[in-house]
């Protein structure tokens, strides 16, 4: 039996079952030297245009603007947008958040970079294709782009149940039991992930318009350039718009 199909939209419920909540877990605490990473592989500097696609509470937007960045934040999720623009405010610095469909942006050669990582919109079991060729559209000619998703090698070595993984697709659908919530509350949440391999993700890359530069294996607040393993729970392309049209 296979796993199905996600709804457009899964992941709004679990935004509200979490709001704040999201950025107590682990994965969550290493957004400094996440972001140390990508400002040096992505060529940014201060004053560069930075779109952050599925920035969920904010946090490498916001780690992005205290270094002089100029952020434009987009996620689905209103709850996700409030944290975000809250933690904006008391950190000072000036980010512009939308609510916004990754699916449907609506940018053309704006951004000097572009970032869709740690699950934030790319790898949710949607239509990635769609998502990378919006983020291709919003960057400019010669712009650097940084998408993660989730390793399917790592995924099969951990699977519990073969049923929640579907070899036709690549989609992982699990059920968490008793996701803690803002409010203290906890439910069981069904979360929905496209797998990749780095070959995959370099072939994406390339249907979406992008010049794939490299695929690294990441782990959470330790980002560095190493070769994909097993041992890597996410896979992070790093490529650039052509600087002319193919």
């Amino acid at each position: 039996m296979g796993v199905g199909r996600p709804e457009k939209k899964w992941y709004l419920e679990l935004s509200e079952h979490l709001g704040t909540a999201y950025l107590g877990y682990e994965f969550a605490r290493g957004t400094e030297q996440e972001v140390d990473f990508l400002y040096s592989a992505l060529s940014v500097t201060p004053g560069s245009r930075l779109l952050d696609v599925g920035t969920g509470p904010g946090r490498h937007a916001i780690e992005f603007a205290r270094r002089g960045v100029q952020v434009v934040g987009i996620d689905i999720s209103s709850k996700f947008l409030g944290a975000a623009r809250s933690a904006a405010s008391e950190t000072g610095v000036a980010v512009s958040f939308f609510e916004m469909d990754a699916l449907e942006l609506p940018f053309e050669d704006e951004f000097d970079v572009v970032i869709s990582i740690c699950e934030g919109a790319f790898g949710l079991g949607l239509d990635d294709l769609a998502i990378l060729r919006g983020i291709t559209r919003a960057l400019k000619p010669g712009g650097h782009a940084a998408v993660a998703a989730p390793n399917t090698f790592y995924v099969l070595d951990q699977l519990a149940d073969p049923d929640e993984f579907d070899p036709v697709s690549s989609v992982l659908r699990r059920t968490v039991p008793g996701v803690p919530g803002e409010d203290g509350s906890r439910k069981d949440q069904v979360m929905w992930n496209s797998c990749y391999t780095p070959r995959e993700l370099e072939w994406i890359a390339n249907g979406a318009g992008l010049d794939p530069e490299v695929v690294i294996g990441t782990n959470p607040g330790a980002f560095a350039g190493d070769v994909p393993t097993r041992e890597h729970p996410e896979l992070l392309l790093l490529a650039r718009r052509p600087a002319q049209a193919r």
